[in-house]
């Protein structure tokens, strides 16, 4: 595993798993860049990546997603950086193999049920089968309830998870734990010291 250190870290999982947080700790230890695909998407397209998908479809979204994979590679090509993805990059070859080139791949594996919990947590009801801040894909699924929204999210994550464990180096159980304690796993997990 010592070759990890030497490449570029790029993290993966589901939302709310802790890439961000996780990411920036890491490169912060590493002394080295960090970027968030999400964020170079925003800057490249001008709106963020939700608004980007409910709005331009998931074509475009797709397409938006691995030009951003590239510009980053692209812009950082001869160093080490740390990338955070978005939670769906599983579902995106070409993205994936424009990070493939340079970067370690990582999966952030957080219990399914507290991933989704975490998402449910942000989802609310202001009028029964009317939502806010449910992630655009479940959306598209026209649920009525908030317990077909959180089938949906089980589902969708069940065959996430399993598209993770085929492509990552390196599978990290981060725990619902302090963030420095999953960091620490993290830094084991990558015979970082």
């Amino acid at each position: 595993m010592s070759n990890a250190i030497d490449k570029s870290i790029v993290l993966m999982g589901c939302k709310h798993c802790g890439k961000s947080t996780q990411g920036k700790l890491l490169a912060q230890k590493l002394s080295v860049d960090f970027f968030d695909t999400d964020d170079e998407m925003t800057r490249l397209r001008g709106m963020d990546a939700r608004t980007l998908y409910r709005t331009k479809g998931v074509a475009e979204f797709t397409l938006a997603e691995e030009e951003a994979c590239r510009e980053i590679i692209k812009n950082n090509i001869e160093r080490q950086i740390v990338i955070a993805t978005g939670g769906g990059i599983c579902d995106n070859p070409p993205a994936l193999n424009a990070l493939r080139a340079c970067g370690t791949f990582v999966f952030l594996r957080l219990d399914i049920k507290h991933s989704v919990g975490r998402v449910m947590e942000k989802i609310e009801e202001p009028f029964p089968g009317t939502f806010k801040g449910a992630p655009a894909y479940v959306m598209n699924e026209n649920p009525k309830t908030l317990k077909q929204i959180e089938e949906i999210l089980m589902e969708k994550y069940r065959n996430r998870y399993q598209q993770y464990q085929t492509i990552a180096d390196v599978v990290v159980d981060i725990k619902k734990a302090p963030i420095e304690e999953n960091f620490q796993i993290l830094l084991g997990a990558l015979n970082i010291r």
